[in-house]
């Protein structure tokens, strides 16, 4: 008699422990190292030829297969099955999908946590030529791109951003977004985002003026944000609403959840405060309030697990181009530079190796997470670990995981963001 597990099933070995996933239910389940070693020697064995099924000390691990089999992850059989083959992983070259343009670092707030330190007092004559980022558009869709983010700094101080937004428009990309702190959109402004199909993105800090302008430092942002959301929602404009917690606004969350429940619209659970920029600042950190731990029940498909092992699952396809040309990974990892526009062609630098390491950055090069069975089914956030980490390492450990892969054991969630110096 042979044991099999079904062929939707992949066991992933961790340092004291390991985990079956399951793409008929996408659910991964978590088991001890001798059940998975018990597993692996049934590939090459018969039962019988591995311990006497007829013997009371054996039931054990009977009892195990068993529960495997009544659960549809396992199976018995009378011959040895056809092994199911493993799964490969080429390293394919990434296409790049996304890209943000920090067209400006001039912006009328000066929030406490700028990622980029924008603010009234950074306005700068712009070092990248318009002509450039009109090109840069161009060269990004021939790549490959379907999505287009302008930001800043804010983004509506530049003064030909219609241009670049009529370009991406006539090349045909897929999403158009601006991410504005919305105190300078007019109806001009509504009008535009309509006729030329531009999604927006905002934040607040709060559902009252008091809080959220203490955060921006621009008195009445709150007032002005407020009516561009009401305006550019009236006009059936696509629109997302983000929200940063810090010290300053940590006893907001649930008004401003209450708050987009009014607005009538699903607003994404409020994320914490990025340690770049301004917001490299253990003073700014909330006290009372931190990021969701990463934690069971895992879930994932056999696509996302796939291309888990082969790139960064957040990551991969996406570049951020900074005011100076700067090509970096993502708009957090500003000192992940991977080249220039202004000196290299983008075609080049999307071959190059730096973004292409950046890119392919797996759980499986990442302290901790290398050693963990779940690390092809939880999120990650490189500048967010590489920020929170003493040394600045970009394969530091996420922050917020409370699970130890050496003794298989979930940590208090809470002193981990405390012995972390969250």
């Amino acid at each position: 008699m042979h044991y099999q597990l079904q062929d939707y099933c992949k066991l992933v070995k961790g340092a004291n422990r390991a985990a079956i996933y399951d793409f008929r239910t996408c659910k991964v389940h978590s088991i001890n190292l001798s059940a998975a070693q018990i597993l692996s020697a049934c590939q090459d064995n018969a039962i019988e030829d591995l311990w006497d099924i007829s013997s009371a000390d054996n039931l054990q691990y009977m009892d195990f297969l068993n529960k495997l089999r009544d659960k549809n992850l396992g199976a018995f059989h009378d011959t040895k099955p056809v092994p199911v083959p493993e799964l490969t992983f080429p390293h394919s070259p990434v296409k790049l999908d996304f890209i943000w343009l920090e067209l400006t670092s001039a912006c009328n707030s000066k929030c406490l946590h700028c990622y980029a330190e924008c603010g009234p007092s950074t306005v700068v004559p712009e070092p990248l030529p318009h002509h450039r980022w009109l090109s840069l558009i161009a060269e990004a869709k021939e790549a490959g791109a379907t999505g287009i983010q302008l930001i800043g700094g804010e983004p509506l101080l530049y003064p030909k951003w219609r241009e670049l937004v009529l370009k991406a428009h006539q090349l045909g990309y897929e999403c158009i977004e601006i991410f504005t702190n919305g105190t300078l959109v007019d109806d001009e402004c509504v009008d535009f985002f309509k006729n030329y199909n531009v999604s927006i993105a905002t934040t607040i800090y709060a559902n009252n003026a008091e809080i959220h302008d203490k955060v921006t430092l621009q008195p009445n942002s709150f007032n002005k944000t407020m009516t561009a959301i009401k305006k550019i929602m009236a006009a059936d404009i696509p629109l997302r609403i983000a929200s940063i917690i810090m010290k300053a606004n940590e006893n907001e969350v649930e008004n401003i959840m209450k708050l987009y429940d009014e607005l009538g619209m699903k607003g994404s659970y409020p994320d914490v405060i990025r340690p770049t920029g301004r917001g490299d600042d253990l003073h700014l950190l909330p006290t009372t309030y931190c990021k969701p731990p990463i934690k069971p029940p895992f879930y994932t498909d056999e696509s996302s697990f796939t291309a888990a092992h082969h790139h960064h699952t957040c990551l991969a396809g996406k570049i951020a181009v900074t005011t100076a040309g700067d090509v970096i990974p993502c708009i957090f990892a500003r000192n992940q530079q991977c080249g220039n526009i202004l000196k290299t062609p983008l075609s080049e630098i999307l071959r190059d190796q730096p973004i292409n390491k950046c890119w392919h950055t797996t759980k499986d090069s990442i302290d901790k997470c290398k050693d963990c069975e779940f690390r092809y089914a939880c999120s990650d956030c490189r500048p967010l670990a590489q920020g929170f980490d003493p040394s600045k390492s970009w394969l530091a450990p996420p922050q917020n995981c409370a699970y130890n892969p050496f003794t298989g054991i979930w940590e208090n969630a809470t002193q981990v963001q405390i012995n972390k110096g969250g």
